[in-house]
């Protein structure tokens, strides 16, 4: 494995597989958005359309912005700024549903969190890095999880403070992965993770909304998770068709956001989720395979650690709409409306992509 800092050009294309599947599953979103949201009329799909577009930009800026200029003081600059962020969304952000999510600036919102879930693992993954790269590296308590930790803390503290529970649970949830991909001892991770839990639970049953949602799961009366159900089991083998979903007609709210999968299971059946499925799987498995082929450490853990976080939203929205998990209010990844998520996702998936043009194979 090469030192990050090298200054090696590019040897090898942009991966297609990868490429393919992102695109792919962004023109999904535009299609679930549009059959969910099509009899209120054109404003919500054409909402979706810019903030695509702008996706797009992302995407493109994260695959020529080579990933190892996040290393150093750009990082750190990038990561005071979330910081920031975070931290004024807590005191002056727009709040909703019980919690502080949202920053307005004149006309645009934005979610910080949305940026900050790939902003700490690309930090950790540059962290790790250097650590790997040291001729006598120390993978002691300190260097493994008291140092990195305290950058996490910091991230899950300002998140749990909007109060976003479920955010920050898969914040959580994907540092730990990342921990465990770049090879620190399990001995270290195994009390970090029970304290995790165990602050989780007492989140659940300090916030209300959280604690009223859990209650609702436990109980089985979660009316949008019953919905759901009834959306997901009406699809039958090959849904119902393109807009022919019934769903929408105000019996499950946030089905363009919140229960996106559902909206697609009903119009599109098991055939087509199991598509979607896939979709997913290769997606984490192709980016963990670019991580593995790269000639930069930085580059393996950018790449574990952003489909890893992208592949655990996409299982929490899932299992949510089965009713596996109480209701989180997570998005699914390139396909429920919103424009924070979106961008960021696919920003994400441009760095993934940078980095599969530093391949230790020549093409």
């Amino acid at each position: 494995m090469t030192r990050s800092g090298d200054g090696q050009r590019p040897n090898h294309p942009v991966d297609p597989i990868l490429l393919f599947v992102v695109v792919t599953l962004a023109m999904v979103g535009l299609m679930v958005v549009y059959a969910a949201t099509f009899h209120r009329g054109s404003g919500t799909v054409i909402a979706q359309v810019i903030r695509a577009g702008v996706g797009l930009v992302a995407l493109f800026i994260g695959l020529k912005l080579r990933h190892t200029a996040l290393n150093g003081r750009f990082g750190w600059w990038l990561l005071f700024l979330v910081i920031i962020l975070l931290i004024l969304t807590s005191v002056i952000g727009q709040k909703f549903g019980g919690a502080r999510r949202w920053l307005r600036f004149m006309q645009v919102s934005i979610q910080p969190a949305e940026i900050a879930k790939f902003v700490l693992p690309m930090w950790l993954a540059f962290y790790f890095a250097n650590l790997k790269e040291k001729l006598d590296p120390k993978w002691d308590f300190w260097n493994s999880i008291i140092k990195p930790g305290a950058m996490v803390i910091v991230f899950l503290g300002l998140t749990a403070l909007q109060p976003a529970v479920g955010t920050t649970a898969i914040m959580a949830m994907s540092s730990l992965v990342l921990f465990f991909l770049v090879g620190v001892k399990f001995k270290y991770l195994a009390p970090v993770g029970l304290v995790a839990i165990g602050v989780l639970v007492l989140l659940v049953w300090r916030v209300p909304y959280a604690n009223k949602r859990w209650n609702s799961f436990i109980k089985g009366e979660c009316y949008d998770q019953q919905q759901s159900l009834i959306a997901i089991g009406s699809g039958g083998p090959l849904g119902k068709g393109l807009g022919q979903g019934k769903q929408k007609f105000y019996f499950l709210s946030n089905l363009h956001t919140d229960f996106a999968i559902a909206s697609f299971c009903e119009e599109f059946g098991f055939v087509g989720s199991l598509g979607i499925f896939l979709l997913y799987g290769v997606f984490l498995l192709r980016g963990m395979w670019i991580g593995r082929e790269t000639r930069f450490f930085s580059g393996q853990y950018v790449a574990s650690g952003l489909v890893v976080t992208i592949f655990i939203y996409a299982l929490v929205h899932i299992g949510v709409a089965l009713r596996l998990l109480p209701v989180t209010g997570q998005p699914l990844p390139f396909i429920s409306y919103g424009g924070s998520a979106l961008v960021t996702n696919l920003f994400a998936a441009g760095v993934v992509l940078n980095v599969s043009r530093y391949s230790r194979r020549r093409h």
